[in-house]
């Protein structure tokens, strides 16, 4: 994939040991060390993130350096004193921020400075690279706006959280097209305004919007099939589930027939054992367990079969196709059920009994998530 993964440089500065030694006095000394963040308090204007899946799986000193570096995106600043003499909390939480809020795109780069004293740590400050002006900022974000509040009003209407995946799940794969040479493809900008990105722009844009419509929601960066890449965990009902836009793109996967629209259901809502079959995911913080069905697609929408019945089977067929549906993807407990749903259906020619009339079709086995996905 194409996402370029934003790194961290360490600059160390002996800027305190150089006053210190040129006869800086205590209280001056104490000036420098409060100017770079040497342990102050709490910023009662600083933001929080208490209701963010990764700010919670930090310590309450790396919640308390992630505030203090969030509160300073938020509002630009170019260098951002932090509660910590520790540099590791620094990448940890930036990491975390970028996890938890998607709609950040105004970070050009970042890098942290650590201040000591004859070799031993003593403070930390954290500097961003903007790509833009505030002024320009805040001149996306007005046109940005009508869009995210038009797919938010969609969400609304929504009956359960089940519901507003699905419904994002389909609008974005369907109204924003995978493209490698969009612009600002690793951030929403490519989405909102372009209506093309990659699968960076597809999973922040998801971790906004959920998170939004009140489903919480995070962006996994790691690896699909070797290349680097990044999709989302969302929680539903208590448990936690995966999903991938990009991949639940037919035409980033070239399954695209022509005949139906794009969206593959296969990667909405899915186990942790499903998705790791082709995705490895590369973070610094704790992944849930994500082991239910019960809001998985195929679960749902009760096309799913974890048991021989071609009776069953045979009605969502003719069922589908009676309505004039231009496809129909069934999912399988097992490799061993869908090589039987293809020998019988399609080998053997069943698909007629059910079907009345049908004298062409075209279908696409999915070997590892045991999905049959049939085109009318």
């Amino acid at each position: 994939m194409d996402r370029k993964m934003k790194k961290m440089c360490s600059v160390l500065w002996m800027t305190v040991v150089l006053l210190f030694l040129t006869g800086c006095g205590s209280a001056e000394f104490s000036a420098v060390l409060h100017s770079v963040g040497s342990g102050g308090g709490h910023d009662e204007s600083i933001c929080v993130s208490e209701d963010r899946y990764v700010h919670n799986t930090l310590s309450e000193k790396q919640q308390l350096v992630y505030d203090e570096m969030l509160d300073g995106i938020m509002n630009m600043k170019e260098n951002i004193p932090l509660s910590t003499i520790d540099k590791s909390d620094v990448e940890k939480c930036y990491n975390a921020i970028c996890a938890d809020h998607g709609e950040i795109f105004w970070v050009e780069s970042c890098s942290y400075s650590e201040f000591s004293v004859f070799g031993r740590p003593c403070a930390v400050s954290f500097a961003v690279e903007y790509a833009y002006t505030p002024e320009q900022v805040d001149a996306y974000r007005l046109k940005m706006q009508p869009v995210i509040d038009s797919y938010l009003e969609r969400l609304a209407k929504c009956e359960s959280g089940y519901e507003k995946t699905e419904v994002l799940y389909q609008t974005l794969i369907r109204e924003v097209a995978y493209d490698m040479s969009a612009e600002n493809n690793q951030n929403i900008l490519s989405v909102f305004l372009e209506k093309k990105t990659v699968c960076q722009g597809y999973a922040s844009a998801t971790q906004y919007l959920l998170q939004q419509a009140g489903v919480p929601c995070v962006t996994i960066t790691g690896t699909a099939q070797g290349q680097p890449h990044a999709w989302n965990m969302v929680l539903l009902d208590g448990a936690y589930y995966y999903l991938d836009v990009t991949w639940g793109n037919a035409d980033f996967l070239g399954e695209n027939t022509g005949v139906t629209d794009s969206v593959n259901y296969g990667y909405l809502n899915i186990t942790s054992e499903e998705l790791f079959i082709n995705h490895q995911p590369q973070v610094d913080f704790p992944l849930a367990d994500c082991d239910s069905t019960d809001n998985n697609y195929y679960v749902k929408r009760k096309l799913y079969f974890d048991s021989w019945d071609a009776e069953a089977i045979g009605r969502k067929l003719a069922e589908a196709y009676e309505k004039g549906r231009k496809s129909v993807s069934l999912k399988f407990a097992d490799e061993e059920l869908l090589a039987r749903a293809k020998e019988y259906f399609i080998d053997g020619q069943y698909i007629t009994d059910y079907c009345k009339g049908i004298s062409q079709i075209y279908y696409v086995p999915d070997k590892e998530l045991h999905i049959l996905s049939i085109y009318f």
